[in-house]
């Protein structure tokens, strides 16, 4: 699926909040913002009716899976690329080698991280499979898993989620992990 984008990249960030990344701009918020709510088109920036909170960053909090495991929507860069990936979870991540039933989640790929025109969507397509959760891991998104305790390496290995080009094999050079907090 490609998502329509009907707002312009924005050139400054949206006053209503300050997002605090180093690897997203406000200008991704709208686009995540609509489907999460599954809309045709991406939020006007200043009607966005959600809150992105920073609950961790690899860079700053290190790898670690089990910080990980919190509702959330990801995004990881992929080591030696402008490749930004990643997914929502609307679900939480208790419990261990469980897997997680939602037609909610999804998985996104930017093959340049800052340009939203690139943006691939997918909603997982096998709804029983939609979220592993292992403690010893980050996201686990049906065919996504990452592990590893000083860096992720990360394989797509089922068809869980439409392929939308993600690597079939790599390592993630920083990630973030977001709160979405529905206002």
């Amino acid at each position: 699926m490609k998502p329509k984008t009907n707002v312009a990249p924005s050139r400054k960030l949206n006053l209503k909040f300050r997002l605090d990344s180093t690897l997203i701009e406000s200008n991704h918020i709208p686009l995540f913002a609509s489907w999460i709510d599954k809309k045709d088109s991406s939020y006007n920036k200043n009607k966005i009716p959600y809150e992105f909170k920073l609950l961790y960053r690899s860079s700053r909090d290190g790898f670690n899976g089990e910080t990980f495991h919190k509702h959330c929507i990801w995004a990881a860069k992929i080591q030696g690329s402008t490749q930004l990936i990643g997914g929502y979870n609307p679900l939480d991540w208790n419990g261990n080698k469980i897997w997680k039933k939602t037609a909610d989640s999804f998985l996104f790929n930017f093959t340049d991280g800052k340009d939203i025109s690139t943006a691939k969507l997918g909603y997982v397509n096998n709804t029983n499979y939609a979220i592993f959760c292992y403690n010893n891991y980050g996201p686990y998104t049906g065919d996504l898993c990452c592990q590893g305790s000083n860096d992720w390496a990360c394989y797509d290995h089922s068809n869980y989620y439409p392929k939308i080009g993600i690597p079939k094999h790599f390592i993630v050079e920083n990630y973030e992990v977001f709160q979405v907090i529905r206002q």
